[in-house]
């Protein structure tokens, strides 16, 4: 909402039509750089801690706004803001994944994304009314209630038995759950257990060494790649201008975008409840084919609007309806299928490992969509952009339905041996770790 006020003359912080691609899309290089160490890190430091130290960036990246109010500036704090959502990204999906029973872990998984998508709700109903200066202490000051909160949150056990550390491992899953402590002894058991047969293993060199990881991995950078090209990251950023480009629009674009925010981040709210019920695989394949409609639809208005003489302006309600329609579809299935899976595709060893890959993979990605839209506009026009996001979910699609896993209440041990196949041989798995993630109830 913020974008066409700081392309005003008298913004408190000017910014030019060539200065805004790269001030945007420059936060996606601090995302590429921070995924892979923070992945390696939070084997040695742990997830909690990892997760609290994205703070200070975000303090210290609005701090740099405050002081010096320049495109500079901003592109530097934004790089920053990069650096902090690598970590995020990277860390909070694995710490999640190892708090959660199996049971629950759908929907504890999808509430990363439903607090995700309250941000964004957020910062579109207050950008309106506010001054970039204000609004900049607002958002720095949302860090303060964050660190207040989680520094009381338990580390994940699974992290305390990595280090060797069973009493404060056992404390933290009495925190974390409702049980008996046979339950808990019972569970403990189980991640030593896992923990055993993969103490062993070098994480990055693992995570490519079996045939099941890599399948893992493939699953995963797919729905992360179909993910980001199906646009949402470019509609989240520009849905204000590309609103602007329809005439005789009924409502404001400011408006359309709170609704929009409304939509995702209800839409994530009904991903908890949808991801254990209706399961993994239903809710990609419904959300890349309803994805792929909602996109053709709205291609297909700009390309009658720009490239023929046909009178479109009684269906200018058709883009923002299509739009707020995708977004939905969108955080029902895509984006917390792939957080799910972040957690549930790979041993402990290889998962912070697995996470950084794919946040290298989505940062990259969207960096190139946010530096793409410009110049398709200005040389084809807006509905390129559109069949483009269509074509991906169209991809999607097709490979959802042949490859994408079910994991809906499995265990670790199940999704594994789901992974290797009913036909894989027997020296296979002589070799390779099918069972790492053990479940003391197979045994």
């Amino acid at each position: 909402p913020l974008l066409s006020r700081l392309m005003s003359p008298d913004s408190e912080l000017p910014l030019t039509a060539p200065q805004l691609p790269w001030v945007i899309s420059v936060i996606e290089l601090g995302c590429l750089l921070s995924p892979l160490p923070a992945g390696l890190l939070s084997n040695y430091v742990g997830r909690k801690l990892l997760i609290l130290s994205s703070a200070p960036f975000y303090l210290l990246s609005w701090t740099v706004v405050l002081y010096c109010q320049t495109a500079f500036s901003l592109g530097v704090a934004r790089f920053i803001q990069g650096l902090a959502i690598g970590i995020v990204c990277t860390t909070v999906p694995v710490y999640i994944g190892e708090i959660a029973s199996a049971q629950t872990r759908g929907a504890i998984t999808s509430m990363f994304t439903c607090v995700w998508w309250f941000g964004f709700l957020l910062e579109y109903m207050v950008g309106p009314h506010m001054c970039f200066i204000n609004f900049t202490y607002f958002t720095m000051l949302l860090n303060v209630p964050f660190c207040l909160m989680f520094v009381w949150q338990p580390e994940s056990p699974a992290f305390y038995l990595l280090i060797g550390d069973e009493e404060r491992a056992t404390r933290s899953l009495l925190c974390l759950r409702d049980g008996s402590i046979d339950t808990i002894k019972r569970e403990i058991d189980e991640m030593k257990l896992n923990l055993e047969v993969n103490r062993k293993s070098v994480s990055f060199r693992e995570l490519f060494s079996t045939s099941i990881d890599r399948k893992g991995l493939s699953i995963l950078v797919a729905i992360v790649t179909v993910r980001i090209l199906s646009g949402n990251s470019v509609i989240m950023v520009y849905s204000s201008h590309i609103f602007e480009q329809i005439p005789n629009l009924y409502f404001n674009p400011d408006n359309i975008t709170i609704c929009i925010g409304l939509v995702t981040f209800f839409g994530s709210i009904a991903s908890t409840f949808l991801l254990d019920s209706v399961g993994r695989k239903p809710l990609l394949l419904m959300s890349s084919l309803g994805s792929l409609v909602c996109h053709l639809i709205t291609g297909t208005y700009f390309l009658l609007l720009t490239h023929t003489s046909m009178d479109v302006s009684g269906l200018s309600w058709i883009p923002p309806l299509s739009v707020i329609v995708y977004s939905g579809l969108y955080c029902m299935g895509m984006n917390p299928v792939s957080v799910a899976y972040t957690s549930e595709l790979f041993r402990s060893t290889t998962r912070g490992v697995a996470s950084s890959l794919s946040s290298i993979n989505m940062t990259i990605l969207t960096f190139v969509l946010l530096s793409i839209y410009e110049p398709m506009l200005h040389d084809f026009g807006m509905y390129a952009n559109f069949y483009l996001y269509a074509l991906a979910c169209l991809a999607g699609y097709v490979y959802f339905y042949m490859y994408a896993p079910e994991t809906k209440g499995k265990s670790f041990f199940q999704i594994r041996k789901d992974l290797s196949g009913p036909t894989v041989p027997s020296r296979s798995r002589e070799t390779e770790p099918l069972f790492v993630d053990v479940d003391v109830e197979q045994l």
